[in-house]
């Protein structure tokens, strides 16, 4: 199986794992990736990224574009793209920050925006750390066993779940950080939510939003009643601000910082890596390469039932130039080797 990885120079494949350096091809020149995903419904990969989404039925040898509304900016300026897609047995759904959802029903041929996502009483206050008023739509999720379910993950906003294909929403964002970087469903109502935090003084971008609410502890979020109440996983854990979450054979695992981007540009952060075996009641903390500085962002699962996972310090303000992507091996005794690494920061992967 081929090695899809997103970073944030674009979209590189490797044909085999381990690879040396060099050995890894940019099959696209599309500036940083939000998403790289095998969507079951619709037999295909896609890509979103900073230059648009792709779609690849072959594997990741050719890509093709999908013409996702990206609205236009009126009092900010600012770049609009799509953050997300996902496929359902009826509609592809795509989210950009707008922050806006919009529904397919002709596989990405022709688009309309659900409105009424939009029309969210907590709306006015979704924001985003680099451009105010305009939330990231993270990940848009189906869970498993419930085919009308959408669960859509902002970046400032919280969580939002429609139970009729994406027509009506509820707002299920109380007891859970703001600032949500990615939710997995487990179950039809059981879910993790990986958070963050930002300074509202933004001072590496010049802005103020003064809007309050942004602020928090960040950390891993459980609910187990479909999105109604939320648990905070490990809450004295100073390793707060997660990018994504991941579960495999009874274990949860994710990596955390105990700063935000902007102390990423310095390396004036520390970075770790926890698994639990017991659905996370505990968490160890566990050594990886790259350690204390380089986050981990993704992990996907191999033929032989090993993880793939990759990182780095990806979507930071100013991408650092001076940091490779590295692909890591966990072994089944726990330990984590390195396997291959590419020119940038890795924040998404697939196999494919």
């Amino acid at each position: 199986m081929a090695l899809l990885m997103g970073t944030d120079d674009g979209l590189y494949r490797a044909t085999d794992v381990p690879f040396g350096e060099g050995e890894a091809a940019q099959v696209l020149d599309c500036g940083r990736v939000t998403q790289v995903e095998n969507l079951t419904h619709a037999e295909a990969v896609f890509v979103c990224s900073t230059a648009g989404v792709f779609r690849s039925t072959d594997g990741g040898e050719t890509w093709d574009e999908l013409d996702v509304p990206t609205g236009g900016r009126y009092w900010f300026e600012g770049d609009d793209i799509v953050f997300s897609v996902q496929a359902t047995e009826d509609a592809l759904f795509a989210g950009t920050n707008q922050p806006a959802l919009y529904r397919s029903y002709d596989d990405g041929d022709s688009w309309h925006e659900l409105r009424t996502f939009r029309e969210l009483e907590s709306q006015p206050h979704w924001e985003s750390p680099e451009d105010p008023k305009r939330a990231r739509i993270r990940n848009i999720e189906q869970p498993p066993d419930a085919p009308n379910r959408i669960v859509v993950a902002i970046e400032v906003g919280g969580v939002h779940v429609s139970d009729d294909g994406g027509d009506t929403w509820r707002d299920c964002r109380e007891g859970v950080e703001d600032d949500v970087h990615h939710v997995l469903p487990l179950t039809r109502d059981c879910w993790l939510a990986a958070t963050g935090y930002f300074d509202l003084e933004l001072e590496h971008v010049g802005l103020q939003t003064g809007l309050g609410h942004a602020t928090g502890w960040g950390g891993l979020f459980r609910t187990t009643d479909a999105g109604d109440t939320w648990t905070r996983l490990e809450p004295g854990n100073e390793y707060s601000y997660i990018r994504r979450a991941f579960t495999h054979d009874g274990t949860v695992i994710f990596s955390g910082a105990n700063g935000a981007p902007p102390d990423w540009e310095t390396d004036s952060h520390e970075a770790a890596l926890f698994e639990s075996t017991n659905f996370g009641r505990t968490f160890e903390r566990v050594d990886y390469p790259g350690e204390p500085r380089d986050v981990i962002e993704d992990w996907v699962v191999e033929d032989a039932g090993t993880l793939l996972c990759g990182g780095g310090l990806f979507d930071i303000p100013d991408p650092r130039l001076d940091v490779d992507g590295q692909v890591l091996r966990r072994h089944e005794d726990g330990t984590y080797v390195t396997v291959g690494s590419v020119p940038s920061s890795i924040g998404r992967m697939e196999l494919v």
